[in-house]
């Protein structure tokens, strides 16, 4: 780095330090709202409605799709472009024109990615502080999706608010869009997808700030869930030779299912280094009709996860375990989530979801480290995610550069007594809006 350029990035981090840290109160102010939000999937208009009331309120254009998902739009200085109307249809052309008008100048658009929606947290006898109450204990943040993820949402969102403050000193190098969806946990990569298509736009770059500990996420393993199901012919317990029992056919599926399992472990080892080359699956629930001891079962049903490898489809892993020695008659059903949005939105989605992978040599990998280490004057480090994201869609559909970096620990999503790390919270604030005035 010569010189000037060393200056020049000094100035822009010192002002982005400085006013993250005066203003990163109003971040967590934000996150305590938006635990407050009970967004189990599809149950997320509250917390939308309190996006949309926040970004109103400081003069951010935002907008949300048929199915609730938050569009907002964090736009440079230099594009002096007409006022946001209030009609949806106007602001759709509105944002189209923007987009255009990037185009036209080459300016980049980089999207931010974060889900609304937590898992559930019925269980609240088994929490040390209230679930749905953001608690600060110890220099973490505790409530239901703190880590998961509603701490990147919050940094996100407050950044495209900072990115604007800053505008005035610092010049702004991309377009900065925020997409915060539905029903990720439910369906990941369908509520950004259709975003995506409902607004017509397909970002350059996508940040999605699921948990990572800061570290950079390069990639994930697929997600794909599948129903194995047998059939036979009912009799009494007492004369079983004249029945046909389907719960001994599931149970040579469940040893196919292991067997795979085993061999895929047996190859690959445990090895994070070829987290993306290994399948995993788990056999979680089974069931047996009718549902009585008096009776040899005619039918039964295997509910399966798997997390795939990358190139890996249902036909690769139906095709394994339909060859593999002793397999019953059975069928193999994939599993569609059809759940509705808070909107009234129906859904069809297959819970098949590809893994995708950036490279370490790409240029969006290698810009975002160098960003990383200009702000925190450190390497960061880069991992494989073991679970799914909305990241199927970006890179695994769209085929769009896509990294992950995020705060909290993988390891507290979903758990009682969730947290994320304020310092790990305050980090990703500062990265969010530093981004925006980042050369790609």
């Amino acid at each position: 780095m010569d010189g000037m350029k060393e200056i020049e990035t000094q100035t822009i981090t010192g002002k982005v330090k400085a006013v993250c840290e005066k203003e990163y109160e109003h971040c967590f102010e934000l996150l305590s709202r938006l635990i407050a939000c009970k967004s189990y999937s599809g149950q997320e208009e509250e917390c939308a409605e309190v996006l949309m009331t926040y970004f109103s309120t400081r003069n951010i254009p935002a907008m949300k799709d048929e199915r609730g998902s938050v569009l907002a739009v964090s736009l440079p200085a230099e594009l002096v472009y007409e006022d946001f109307p209030d009609d949806l249809s106007q602001r759709k052309a509105w944002f189209k024109g923007l987009l255009n008008l990037c185009n036209d100048r080459s300016i980049k658009t980089l999207a931010y990615n974060a889900h609304m929606d937590v898992v559930p947290a019925e269980d609240t006898e088994n929490w040390s502080t209230p679930p749905f109450k953001a608690t600060r204990r110890d220099g973490r943040v505790y409530g239901r999706g703190t880590c998961d993820m509603k701490g990147a949402l919050a940094a996100m969102a407050t950044s495209l608010t900072l990115m604007r403050d800053l505008d005035k000193d610092l010049s702004r190098n991309q377009l900065v869009i925020g997409c915060f969806c539905t029903e990720e946990e439910a369906g990941e990569g369908l509520a950004f997808k259709e975003l995506c298509e409902e607004f017509r736009f397909r970002p350059d770059m996508v940040i999605l700030g699921e948990p990572s500990k800061m570290q950079i996420a390069r990639g994930q393993r697929g997600k794909l869930e599948f129903n194995v199901e047998t059939r036979g012919c009912c009799a009494h317990t007492s004369v079983p030779e004249a029945g046909d029992n389907a719960a001994y056919k599931i149970a040579r599926v469940l040893l196919a299912i292991e067997n795979l399992e085993e061999q895929e472990r047996f190859k690959f080892g445990l090895s994070e280094s070829n987290t993306l080359k290994r399948n995993t699956l788990v056999a979680t629930s089974v069931k047996t009709w009718p549902p009585s001891k008096s009776f040899v079962p005619d039918r039964a049903l295997v509910h399966v996860t798997a997390r795939t490898a990358l190139g890996c489809s249902f036909t690769d892993l139906k095709q394994r375990l339909e060859s593999s020695e002793d397999w019953p008659d059975a069928k193999i059903v994939p599993i569609f989530y059809r759940g509705k949005s808070y909107t009234g939105k129906n859904s069809e989605w297959p819970s098949d979801h590809p893994a995708w992978e950036t490279e370490v040599d790409h240029n969006f990998f290698q810009k975002l480290k160098i960003a990383f280490s200009d702000l925190f004057c450190s390497e960061p480090e880069d991992k494989i995610w073991p679970f799914s994201t909305d990241g199927v869609y970006s890179a695994g559909m769209a085929g769009i550069p896509t990294l992950g970096i995020g705060p909290g620990m993988e390891k507290c999503a979903h758990i009682v007594d969730e947290w994320v790390s304020e310092q790990e919270l305050q980090n990703a604030l500062a990265l969010y809006t530093y981004l925006g005035f980042y050369r790609f």
